[in-house]
This record gives structure tokens, sequence and C-alpha cells, in this order.
């Protein structure tokens, strides 16, 4: 049996993860673990596990959940294992024997690596005591001030874990390593200014000066804009050693003697303040001109060393394009579209290929250029706008200076104004035949002075984003770029690996891609990994990625990250649609519509409509129905890295407000489903109601919403409040009386607790009378007499008539399934007078049916029919109703009984009819079954076969 709380709280168990519950429970296994062997008070366990004020009844909560604690550790065999819950007055004990716990297991692995002589074994101690975190710790729990105190200590641990981690491996001659590791945690904890100094040092190791002094620049605004105070000793110290260049050499001095030779050879220092070479991002360049110099001009005594399957005298006049991207694969469908956009016409031709970051689009854009480049014999014009990128955006004045001074204007002859070169520009293109290829755009007004002007000419643009301005004005055509398929993000990880590493690990391989979101950024980043270490397999790097906390982290090789590229993306956006990328990451799942992302964001409904049009206009979400919208698993990601850093107490009012959300929509899905029904709760004193919540006017669409949302509807319960719990799993009660055999029971039992837990009376009777019902009809018949028993008891404290008569009829039913006819008689009557009083007819209506049943099963079709017609006679405001479809069928079997055959073979057929247009299988499937007993007692063999035939095709379990 093993404990985790490095990450989310968990328990497994010989049959897997135990189902520990809601937060509270959690929290409470939590702070008994921590403090595992000593006797833990009962106010210590509330003060962890209400935020504010506890509640009347904290003790009985608390109580309840050592309760059902103790339950889950019997089942699972604890006691096998030496663990054991045990109560000594006030108090309670977890006995817990060594080595069971992943804190415990931490703290040991750290104490040997401090033992340790050697760097090699230090670094094999830490990384598996790293590799034990799954998360930041005590996931899942109540933020209690005892439980972030622990939560604090526990992340402390970690980060000195990862700072001794990194010096060791710098001590290894691995300063790339550290830096990567340093950089993830850096972000992370910015003003930490141990974590940043020894950062800035790693990358000073690694050849990177300028991105190691950035880093400082960058924390001491940072130090000064949030806290008013100046960079530490230990900061001003790592960047004055690195101005002197004294880094790489105290890296050697430092290194670990009993690692030997190899262990301690590092990197040399990167050269400090060249004069006239700046440095970018660790590589040294000469400083580029204004305007470039005019190209040479080609002929055949001077072929350029390119492109060796072309024929030279093939060759455009003019090449400006970059090399073709390596190990480039597939796309065959996007590059067939790319040659349609590109035939020229007597326009000319543009083609638009979009699609989010990391997706590929310079690279197919590229492929395509040079693989068809001879189509355009007056030469290939490239730039890179930069338009999602660190650096500042290019000026259009130097890319046309740079076209025209390819297409042979001399320098002295450039016109100094934008509008000037741009003329001259249209002058220069026109009548010839060339592929302009302007990657990276941003907007529509950047690409316009760049088309070429003759009508045999075609332009290339890339962006992320959809730039409808250019289709709209310039009929540019889109080609949309989408991630990767499994077999696609397989083949690219094996044009990097070769065929023999896929072929060795084919399922890490096929994960691998699966982790990747099919992003081929992420795919090559993950592939350079596992190439730069041949030593360490794909599914080593798989384990890193499995890590969702992290994963992000380790999909970075240097300057290339998906996280950057992310984050550029980000940076463009307005206010609004930012501050709804950011809410998005506190959606359970990646699927939201215009409703909740208002709710959120705290939004209004049109402009959280309006901000999703501009994340999908920018790639980072995708539009998959109407108003329904989605984001890629990366993207997902990182909106939840964003929302992370935003304060506990902004993360939990979202949550509440996504919760009423959802709590408001799903009461008017219910009332439209079953129209006349009594609402099953009102919402809870506190709760926010949006300005708009979805309208339904249909039976099927509120259904269809409830079945819809049902995944992440059972996220958002996850998260909620006791008192917000039960009254979203209620809301889902017509689609559960549908698809009653449809695993409802674990949410039912979590909405119970949650119930007794808010100490709501009526709550509590009504989930017991639903979950009773579903116990039911899954034959649990003890468990569910057991649940329906208090019922009725509870409704009637509560002053609910109506969920009172709803508790007998259930209850009833499992009288009857018991072969108890008496109790069951009696209940239902008890039920039909109680709704009788009440003035409710849709609940008269529901005891007519039960007793009409009762009646039938116990040999009585006389008042079987009388009850089925009464309630028919009540039940005419809508043909929708399931419980139409079984009085007409009730009637019909009890005509049948009565020998009136003509009469049950139409009152049946009328069931039918009703059964088909509510679209409901199962019901259907009931009445065909109820016709062919009806024609076998007339005698009519055949159709009774026929009947029986349709009723196995729609339910052939």
């Amino acid at each position: 049996m093993k404990f985790r709380l490095l990450g989310a709280v968990a328990a497994d168990g010989a049959d897997g993860e135990l189902r520990l519950g809601p937060e509270k429970r959690r929290s409470l296994l939590a702070l008994l673990l921590l403090r595992r062997n000593r006797a833990v008070s009962v106010a210590q366990l509330t003060e962890a596990l209400w935020v504010d004020e506890p509640p009347a009844n904290a003790r009985t909560v608390v109580q309840s959940h050592i309760s059902r604690l103790r339950a889950l550790l019997a089942e699972a065999g604890a006691g096998r294992h030496g663990v054991g819950l045990t109560t000594a007055g006030d108090a309670y004990t977890l006995c817990l024997p060594e080595g069971l716990l992943d804190v415990e297991q931490f703290d040991a692995l750290v104490a040997a690596a401090r033992t340790e002589q050697r760097s090699t074994e230090v670094v094999g101690a830490l990384e598996h005591a790293l590799g034990l975190w799954r998360g930041p710790a005590l996931t899942g729990t109540v933020p209690s001030a005892p439980l972030e105190a622990w939560r604090q200590t526990l992340e402390e641990n970690r980060l000195a874990a990862v700072e001794t981690l990194a010096d060791h491996l710098q001590r290894l001659g691995e300063p790339a390593r550290a830096a990567e590791l340093l950089r993830a945690e850096t972000v992370a904890h910015p003003l930490r200014e141990s974590l940043v100094s020894a950062l800035m040092l790693a990358l000073f190791r690694a050849g990177r000066q300028s991105d190691a002094i950035t880093w400082y620049h960058r924390t001491r605004e940072s130090l000064a804009d949030r806290l008013g105070v100046d960079p530490g000793r230990a900061l001003n110290a790592a960047y004055e050693r690195i101005l002197r260049g004294e880094g790489a050499a105290a890296a050697a001095a430092g290194a670990d003697h009993a690692a030997g030779p190899a262990d301690t050879a590092g990197p040399a220092a990167a050269p400090v303040g060249v004069p006239g070479i700046p440095v970018q991002r660790g590589r040294l360049r000469p400083a580029a001109p204004v305007v470039p110099a005019p190209a040479p001009v080609l002929s055949s005594a001077t072929p350029p060393a390119k492109a060796p399957d072309r024929d030279a005298a093939e060759l455009p006049a003019v090449d400006l394009l970059p090399r073709p991207p390596r190990g480039f694969y597939g796309r065959g469908t996007e590059l067939a579209a790319l040659g349609d956009a590109l035939s020229t016409g007597p326009d000319g031709a543009i083609a638009l290929v979009t699609g989010p970051a990391g997706v590929g689009k310079t690279a197919l854009a590229l492929d395509w250029a040079h693989r068809h480049g001879h189509r355009f014999p007056d030469g290939v014009l490239f730039a890179d706008l930069g338009g999602f990128s660190d650096r500042p955006d290019r000026e259009l004045g130097d890319v046309l200076a740079e076209f025209l001074a390819a297409l042979g204007t001399a320098h002295e002859d450039l016109p100094p104004t934008l509008a000037g070169r741009a003329a001259l520009y249209r002058r220069a293109t026109t009548g010839r035949r060339l592929l302009v290829l302007v990657d990276n755009a941003r907007e529509s007004e950047q690409v316009r002075p760049l088309l070429p002007a003759g009508a045999d000419s075609a332009a290339l643009v890339t962006s992320r984003h959809r730039m409808l301005g250019l289709v709209a004005s310039e009929l540019a055509r889109p080609v949309p770029l989408s991630v990767l398929g499994p077999e696609e993000s397989s083949a690219l990880l094996a044009r990097v690996l070769g065929p023999a590493r896929i072929a060795a690990e084919p399922e890490a391989a096929r994960e691998l891609a699966d982790l990747c979101d099919g992003l081929p950024l992420a795919l090559r980043i993950a592939a350079a990994k596992a190439a730069a270490d041949p030593r360490r397999g794909l599914a080593a790097v798989t384990e890193q990625l499995r890590h969702e906390q992290r994963r992000l982290n380790h999909l970075a090789a240097e300057e290339i990250s998906v996280t950057s590229a992310l984050r550029i993306s980000c940076e463009q956006l307005p206010p609004t649609a930012a501050r709804l990328f950011r809410a998005l990451g506190l959606h359970p799942g990646p699927m939201v519509d215009a409703y909740t992302a208002a709710a959120l964001a705290d939004l209004e409904h049109p402009d959280a409509a309006q901000a999703l049009e501009r994340l999908a206009a920018t790639h980072l979400v995708t539009e998959t129905d109407a108003e329904q919208y989605t984001l890629h698993d990366l993207v997902w990601l990182y909106a939840r890295q964003l929302a992370a850093e935003t304060s506990r107490a902004e993360q939990r009012t979202a949550r509440a407000r996504l919760a009423d959300q959802y709590l408001y929509a799903g009461l008017a899905a219910a009332q439209c489903a079953e129209p006349g029904s009594k609402p099953c709760c009102e919402p809870p004193a506190g709760s926010h109601r949006q300005r708009t919540v979805p309208e339904f006017t249909a039976i099927g669409d509120a259904l269809h919403w409830l079945g819809a949302h049902r995944e992440t509807l059972a996220e958002v319960i996850a998260t909620a409040t006791p008192e917000r719990t039960w009254r979203l799993v209620l809301t889902q009660w017509p689609l559960i009386l549908r698809r009653v055999r449809d695993g409802w029971v674990p949410q039912l039992q979590l909405a119970l607790e949650a119930a007794v837990e808010a100490g709501d009376l009526d709550g509590e009777s009504q989930v017991r009378a639903l979950l009773g019902w579903v116990l039911v009809s899954n034959r649990r018949l003890h468990e569910a007499a057991a649940c329906l028993a208090p019922a009725a008891e509870l409704a009637a404290r509560a002053d609910n008539q109506v969920g009172r008569a709803i508790a007998l009829i259930n209850l009833a039913a499992v009288h009857s399934e018991l072969a108890d006819h008496a109790a069951a008689g009696a209940g239902l009557a008890q039920a039909l007078e109680i709704a009788l009083a009440a003035d409710h007819p849709h609940t008269t209506a529901l005891a007519l049916l039960n007793l009409a049943r009762h009646h039938l099963g116990t040999g009585r079709p006389r008042p079987a029919l009388d009850h089925a017609l009464h309630g028919l006679a009540l039940s005419t405001g809508t043909h929708s109703d399931p419980r139409r479809v079984l009085l007409h069928t009730t009637a019909g079997e009890a005509l049948s009984a009565l020998g009136r055959h003509p009469e049950a073979r139409a009152r049946l057929g009328a069931a039918l009819a009703e059964a088909e247009q509510v679209g409901h299988d199962e019901a259907t499937a009931e009445v065909l079954r109820a016709l062919a007993r009806a024609e076998d007692a007339a005698g009519h063999g055949h159709a009774a076969a026929a009947h029986r035939l349709r009723a196995d095709l729609l339910s052939p379990v």
C-alpha cells in the first residue's frame, strides 16, 4: 500500500487507487499522513478542513469523514500492511509503517544525497527524489492555514533539492542540463534569488552569456516593481562573476574530484563585450547592415551551392529562401492545397497558411517553396516579419529595401519613405513571375505592401492569425494547418531518431506522440532530448512528460520551447481576450462555450463570445461547433499554468462562478426536459447568476445539453462546495432517469455526502430518493432499501410533500422487487394521498403509474387499468413524457389481461408511437415486448415474433 502527498493527495491499494472522495476527506487524510503515528485532535482537523469559520456541525462532519476513511482503508486491506486509523479520546492517529509515504521516501533520498562524496551518486539520488513529485504538494486539499504551511515547507524542501541537483550537474560539466532544470523553477519562482543566481551561472557556463545577463535585469526589475528592493548579495555576486568571465573557471575549479577527468570537463566561457559583435542567445554573429547589399547575379559559370536535384538552368534569378527545413515529413494534403491555392490566375495568387504556435507553418511554406520555386523564373523572395517572436517586428521599409536590392535596385536609388519604396516595388514586380514568401505576419497591413504586382506572381503568407482582412480584400486562400495525427507524429519522431529507435519502443513512441498532442514543435523537442542521450530510451522521455504540471517545462530546448511560443501569442492578445485565456485554465475540461467562458472570466456573454472569437483567430482555441470551442492539450496546460499564478481567492471565486453557471443552466435544462415537474432545488444563498444562461425550448435540446456537459460537470462537482455539489448532481435527474444504468452511483453517493455535510434535510431526502431508484434499477436492492428508508421522513421534516411522495414511491419499488407486495401497496397508496393533497399533477400521475404497475403485477388488471387511465388524464400536457409511454403500456397490458385484445393493441400502438417520438430506446423496447405478449395472448404468433426481434435489436444485451 502506498500514500502520496507530493502532488495530488492519493492512496493506492492492491486494486489500484482508492476513491478518496471530496476535498475535505483528502485534506483530513493529508494532515493525518503529515502527522503520522502521532495523535491529531478534532480541533486540529477542524482547523485544517475549513478556511473560514467552521460550521456548527464541524465535529460531526469530521467524524463522518473519519468513518468513511476508515472504511476505505479496511476495504483496501490496509491492516495487512500495518496501516490503521485509531481513536484515542478526542484525537485520531494514523499508524503508518516506514516506506509507505512518498514524503518519507523523498526525505530519505535527499538525506542520502548529502552523505555522498561523488557528484554522480548525488545526481542519481536527487533525480530519484524529485521524480516522486507529480505536481504541487497537497493538490486537492483545502487551502487552510495549517495545510498551506505544510505545502510551503514541502515546496521549500523540493526547491532546495533542485538547487543542489543543479550544482552537482555543473560539477559534472553539464551546465546546459542544470540551466534547463533551473529555468523551469525560476519561471515558477521568479523572486527566489538563489534560483536566479544559480540559473545565471549555469547559462553562462553553457555559453549563453546574454541570456544570463537578461535574467539578472529581469529579476532586478521584478524585485523593484513588486517588493521595492534591490537584488541581494548572491544575485549581484553572480552578475559580477559573469561580467568578469569567472563563471567557467569557477565551475572547473569546483569540479568533483571523485568524478574523474571526464566528469569535470566543462564548456568554455562565452566571450564578454567584444566590440561590434552583439551576442544573441549565446552565439556570436556579425551585426547586420541596415540595407543588405544587392544579391549577386547568378550565371552558369557560378552556380549556387544548393538544391543539387534542380537543373542549374531552372534556378531563379533571385533566391532569398533559407535552407529547406530538416526532417520535414508528411503534410501531403496541405502541400496539395498550397499547390491549388498558388496556381496563378488573372490577378496572381495568394495562399495564407494559418495555425497555432509550433504547428509547422514555416516548415510547410519553405518545403513547398523549395519544391516549386522553379515555377517562378524571376525569383523567390523571403522575409520573416518576426510577428511572433521576442524581437521587434521588422520595419516594412527595411524589408522592401531588401527585396528591391535583391531585384537589382542600387542602394542610392532607394526612396527614403515607405510609400516611395512600396511604389518602386510594385513597378519592379510588374511583369515578373515571382514567388514572395512572407513568414510570421501578424496583420494584413504588414503583408499588403509586400505583395507582388505581377499577374503571374504568387505570395505565400504564414501567420498564427486568421487574417480575414487579407482573405476579404486580396482574395487570399486560407490553408489551415492543424496538429499531426498519431501516424504522422510517429513518422516525424522516426525522421529525427531513426526508425530503429521507434521500432525498439513502439508503445513509448505512440504515447510520446500523444503527450505532445501531435504538435510538431513539441515532437521535435522531445525527439531532440531522446537523441541527445541515446542511453536514455523513449520511455524515460515519456515518463517525464506524463506529469502534466511539468510537461511544458520539459518541452524546452535552449531558446526553443512550447511555452515561449504560446507566451508570445498570449502577449499579443487584447486585455479581455488575455483575461479570458488565463481564466480558461481554471476550466476542468478543454471544451468551453461562451456561457462558461463568461462565468469564469466574469464577463458579459457578448464580450466572452467576442473574446473567444479572438482566441480562435489566434488559434489558441478551436471552434468545433456553434459556439463550442476546444483547447489543444498543451495550450490548455499553458492556460492552467497562467491560472495558477493568480491568487487562491481569485481561483475559488472563478470556480464558484462556474459552478453557479452550471447550476442555473442545469436547472433550466431539467425544467425543460421535465415540464410540469417541481424544480429539484433552489440555488444556495450567495450564489451568482450570470446575466445570460442557456435557454432551452425543446426537450431534446435540454437532454442533449445535459449529456454533452456530463463529463465537464463531473469535474466541476468534484471541486464544488457541499452546498453546490448536491444541487449540481440533482440537476441531471432527467438524464439519470433515462440512462439509469449508466454509472451514476458514485456521483450520487458524493452528492449524498455533500448534502449531509451541508446539513440540508431536503437535499439529503432528494438525493436518497434518486440514488435509491438508481440502485433499484441496478438490482442492488438491499443497498437501495437502506438508502431510501430515511428519505420520506427527511422530506417531511423539510416540509417537501412532493419529495416525500417520490421517496415513498421509490421505496415501494424496492418492496415490490423483494416481493413484499403489502408494503409496496401501502406505500404507494400513501404516496398518492400525499400527492393529491399537495395538488401536484405531475407527482400524482407518477403515483398512479406505480400503483397501476403494482396492481398489474399482483393480478388485478381492472384497478390497474383505472389507475393508468387516470394518470393519462392528468398528463395530457405533453406527448414527450416517458411516463405517458409507461401509462399507455400499463393500460394496454391491463386490457390484454382482461381479454380486450383489439383495445390492447391500439393502446400499446399509442405507447409505441410516443416512445419513438421521445427517442427512448429502452422504453421503446419495453413497449415492443408488451406488444409481443399481447399478440401472443391474442393468438398472433408471427406478429409477436416480429415485435420481439425489434426489441432485441434495440437492446441486444
